[in-house]
């Protein structure tokens, strides 16, 4: 991919120790899902899948730029790692044609350069509205518990 004029769609993933932590992916048609926050001990495995209305992507778009374009269609193995392993893949989609960057580094170790981690943290800022009511529909929706006794308990 020459440009990173044209994209349409990213796709962000976190693994810390081999377990997925982060999941988001955003399109310009308002596509968005999400799992996770991030932080390395992160396990709320619920997935989220929806549209919204919120011009999500457009507002992270202005994070993509050229600085970013050396390192794309490449994969980083940071040395001296300290913790767990990270894993965090970010893709970029235009079209037909598709790319990213993907990054191995230690959990307490230099993690990937400036501009990735911006525009992680971004992804996740712009979301986490929309997330955390996903989150409460969850909630609202599950059975509330009652203290009255089951039927066939008289006493």
């Amino acid at each position: 991919m020459n440009s990173l004029n044209n994209i349409s769609q990213t796709l962000i993933t976190l693994e810390v120790g081999k377990t997925q932590v982060l999941f988001i992916l955003l399109a310009e048609d308002g596509s968005i899902n999400r799992k996770g926050d991030g932080r390395p001990d992160c396990n709320d495995n619920n997935f989220f899948i929806g549209i919204t209305k919120d011009k999500l992507f457009e507002q992270l778009k202005p994070f993509i730029n050229e600085e970013m374009q050396d390192f794309l269609g490449k994969s980083f193995d940071i040395p001296e790692k300290k913790g767990r392993v990270c894993n965090l893949k970010i893709l970029f989609l235009s079209g037909e044609a598709e790319t990213g960057v993907q990054f191995y580094y230690g959990e307490f170790s230099q993690g990937p350069p400036t501009v990735f981690r911006n525009f992680t943290i971004k992804a996740i800022e712009l979301t986490e509205n929309w997330y955390q009511q996903q989150k409460q529909m969850i909630l609202k929706s599950k059975p509330k518990e009652t203290n009255t006794k089951p039927w066939w308990k008289l006493w």
